[in-house]
């Protein structure tokens, strides 16, 4: 599936609706752009917002919340 948009003076480009729709983007929703230099192309994907990170921690009971963060920024990072 390819399409094609036009890039602003700004350097901004519209995402087409189908793909908007397939991803279920939200305006102000965070992208991650990756540059693949030995493809000369760009790779565009939806970043993780903290609230689906979090889904993926399991938790047992009396946790440190420290321990936690800490366990967080290990495994996922900061982008």
């Amino acid at each position: 599936m390819s399409y094609q948009t036009t890039m602003t003076q700004k350097g901004q480009i519209t995402i087409p609706k189908k793909i908007r729709s397939f991803f279920n983007l939200m305006p102000s929703q965070k992208l991650i752009i990756q540059l693949e230099k030995e493809k000369n192309s760009i790779k565009i994907k939806p970043s993780q917002s903290f609230l689906d990170a979090a889904k993926k921690i399991k938790v047992r009971k009396k946790t440190n919340v420290l321990k936690a963060r800490e366990a967080f920024e290990k495994n996922y990072g900061r982008i």
